[in-house]
């Protein structure tokens, strides 16, 4: 019984089978055609589409295979035949037309080549109505930017039915070149004409007339009047005519000034977040003051700032004037409508090739669920700036499904986060000089640095290796690791290489951050320190105390830093404060004792446009302890040469020739880009002054500037002063290889000593 349900059964799935096959049967393309090339190969097309003969036949792919065809350039219309019974595929098409040749007549004033580039129909494409329209308009607008403003064109297509290769000819009616002819100002009553006219740049007599211009030079115009009180000033529409030949054209204004005003009184409406006193000491504008157009903007957008910080970002100020004619007085009236806290949804990060993503968002003061407060998006962007390799944050606020919640994307550029450099040269003084160096200050995409040195020469050979981790265990705490080993051969006074300093050892390094700008490092060194080959003959040379010596300095530097500056590498506004306190020796080891405090004060002043005064002091001072009878000419304060008073030598021409046990520097430099990219200055030039001194006691500091003082008989210097120098700079502010070239002319020389030195050196004064 069993066997014969077994045999019934299989005998029922073979009719089964046979009936249902067609409808498990793979339907395969047996060939795809395309029919109305002209000037397109078939295989060109067969390549673009998914579709193959031998391969199963798919719907989807042939309406992918359509979509795909319908945008290539070549076709303006695309149809598909499915044959069902041979399963053959059909596209059918009618190409767009070949342009063969681009032909302009009529055109004198501007060559065929330049308008080839301009154009975007090109030959040897295929035409498109669209580039077509495009190309007319280019043509137009190159016309009337050198002058011909009564241009006329026309454009004759041509077409060969049998190759359907087209031939486009653009008819040009160049016409008169015209000018303008003059500009006349009426309406003027506190102002001379000409004084307005002054005030426009761009339209100007026998320069080529363009609308946009004249539109800029009337705001030009209105914002020069009313940053002077001239809030109601109207300016006409301008009346344009021409002369006989339509070669010059005539442009005329009328100004109506309007009353002076000053600013009465200002209040405020619809504000619950802020106190008008709160709010007040955010607007420039002052009752009594001049109405200025400019510190209204700066008043409104303070207010609207005040409130962004708040996490207020849909803030609206709108402001009610109200004149009062006979006393020339205007009370303003800022009426706020608040709306509603808006909070940080989600933040994205964008754009990332090689930086991991945790870099960036650890760098970030604003957090996901906090209010979203525009002073904290500003200053992340500037800490991400400050990572040093990367070029550009675009921020961007995206809505949600939430009235208060929004989205902040961070679209990221990143820049070259290594270099490898080398330089070689040669002067009389140091002899073959050379440099080999390799940065990385984004090491596995994890803002790891790692600078490898070696500098060579007949007077300096110097090995460098340092590693930084900027969140060492993932804290805001920096870990770095250096080794050094450095031979520099030394002036003394104006005895030429006088002696030879090695320097040996390493350091460990450890900096946490205390918040967004206070942070404290901690530096141990240890070195071995020799000083040879003494070439001191004479008995005042020889009783210095540049003596053989073979030391060991074993010291802590611990230091105190308010950092506030915008951008590290290229500061234009904030500060950075510091103290530092070196000790070596005692419980430390080595055989020197002795105490370095530090005290450095440096600012930055934005002042017009991108425009930067910088200032900088700094105050030194080092006193032995312990068994050191004295400090080591190494371990002393010499001032001169690049990085403290420009004008003067490095060692031997400010101070104490054996240098000082006390030190202050003070630097003014005013900055500016010359060239910028990406909105940040690659190429900045400073003007500068310098003015520094070093002495042995504190008791003998002496803040007058001027040649230092010398008794008259023995021509010995009794007191030291200070010492200052000027000059001029250009700054390559590359961050992973900031590079300096200075002049700097020095006003208190000694007789015998060179007035100017030139400088070329790495790393940014201060």
């Amino acid at each position: 019984m069993t066997k014969n349900i077994i045999l019934i059964f299989g005998l029922v799935l073979v009719l089964v089978n046979v009936v249902f096959a067609d409808n498990y049967k793979v339907n395969k393309i047996s060939g795809i055609y395309i029919e109305g090339l002209i000037n397109i190969k078939e295989k060109t097309v067969l390549k673009k589409i998914k579709s193959k003969t031998g391969k199963p036949y798919s719907e989807s792919k042939i309406k992918a295979d359509f979509q795909t065809m319908l945008e290539m350039e070549y076709f303006d219309n695309v149809s598909v035949l499915v044959d069902t019974s041979t399963w053959k595929i059909t596209f059918k098409v009618k190409e767009k037309p070949y342009i063969k040749r681009i032909n302009f007549k009529g055109n004198k004033k501007i060559s065929r080549g330049s308008l080839m580039s301009e154009i975007t129909l090109k030959e040897k494409t295929y035409y498109e109505l669209l580039k077509l329209q495009e190309s007319k308009d280019k043509i137009m607008v190159l016309y009337g930017d050198k002058g011909y403003a009564d241009c006329k064109m026309e454009v004759y297509p041509t077409i060969n039915e049998k190759t359907n290769e087209m031939t486009l000819s653009f008819l040009i009616s160049e016409g008169n070149r015209i000018l303008i002819g003059g500009v006349e100002i009426t309406g003027t009553k506190v102002y001379k004409a000409k004084k307005i006219k002054g005030k426009m740049d761009k339209v100007k007599k026998k320069k080529v007339f363009k609308e946009e211009n004249l539109k800029n030079d009337i705001d030009a115009i209105k914002e020069f009047y009313k940053n002077n009180g001239y809030i109601q000033i109207q300016v006409d529409e301008p009346k344009i005519t021409y002369n006989k030949e339509r070669t010059q054209m005539f442009i005329s204004m009328n100004i109506s000034e309007g009353k002076k005003y000053k600013v009465g009184n200002i209040s405020f409406s619809g504000n619950i977040v802020f106190t008008d006193s709160q709010i007040k000491k955010d607007v420039t504008l002052k009752p009594g003051s001049l109405y200025q157009e400019e510190k209204f903007k700066e008043s409104q957008q303070a207010i609207l700032e005040l409130y962004s910080d708040k996490g207020y970002l849909n803030c609206q100020v709108v402001p009610k004037f109200t004149p009062d004619q006979e006393k020339g007085i205007m009370d303003i009236l800022f009426d706020i409508k608040e709306n509603s806290v808006i909070y940080v949804g989600r933040i994205y990060v964008d754009g990332l090739t090689n930086t991991k993503e945790f870099v960036i968002k650890r760098e970030l003061v604003i957090r996901e669920g906090d209010v979203f407060s525009a002073s904290k998006v500003r200053r992340s962007i500037e800490k991400i700036h400050n990572l040093g390799f990367i070029d550009a944050v675009d921020p961007q606020i995206l809505p949600t499904d939430k009235r208060d919640v929004m989205d902040l994307s961070l679209n990221i550029s990143e820049g070259k986060p290594g270099m490898l450099s080398a330089g070689a040269g040669y002067s009389s003084v140091d002899q073959l000089v050379g440099t080999l160096q390799v940065q990385h200050i984004n090491l596995f995409g994890r803002a790891e640095r790692l600078n490898l040195t070696w500098e060579f020469g007949a007077r300096r050979q110097n090995y460098e290796i340092n590693w930084t981790e900027p969140w060492f265990l993932n804290k805001p705490v920096s870990l770095g690791l250096g080794l050094f080993d450095t031979e520099v051969t030394r002036d003394y006074g104006s005895i030429f290489s006088a002696y030879k300093e090695g320097r040996k050892g390493g350091t460990i390094s450890v900096g946490p951050r205390l918040n967004e700008y206070l942070s404290l490092f901690f530096t141990y060194t240890y070195a071995h320190v020799s000083v040879f080959d003494i070439n001191l003959d004479t008995p005042t040379q020889a009783s210095s105390n540049v003596v053989p010596t073979s030391d060991v300095t074993s010291s802590i530097a611990t230091q105190i830093a308010w950092d506030t500056r915008d951008n590290i590498f290229d500061p234009s506004k904030g500060g950075r404060q510091s103290f530092s306190l070196q000790i070596a020796g005692g419980p430390l080891g080595g055989n020197i004792n002795f105490i370095k405090p530090v005290l450095r004060n440096s600012v930055f002043i934005p002042t017009f446009w991108k425009f930067v005064l910088s200032i900088n002091s700094t105050l030194g001072m080092i006193q032995n302890y312990g068994s050191s009878s004295d400090i080591p000419v190494y371990e002393r304060f010499y001032i001169g040469g690049a990085d403290t008073v420009r004008g003067y030598e490095y060692r031997s021409e400010i101070g104490p020739i054996q240098g000082g046990k006390i030190e202050y520097v003070y630097n003014v430099e005013y900055k500016f880009p010359i060239v910028q990219e990406k909105k940040h200055s690659v190429i900045v030039g400073a003007i500068f002054f310098d003015v520094g001194g070093t002495w042995n006691n504190p008791g003998d500091l002496n803040l007058e500037i001027g040649s230092n003082e010398r008794d008259s008989a023995t021509n010995t210097i009794t007191k030291f002063r200070m010492k200052s120098g000027a000059g001029f700079g250009i700054r390559f502010t590359t961050p992973v290889f900031p590079l300096r070239l200075d002049w700097g002319y020095g006003f208190n020389h000694e007789p015998g000593e060179s007035m100017s030195q030139f400088y070329f050196s790495i790393g940014n004064i201060f």
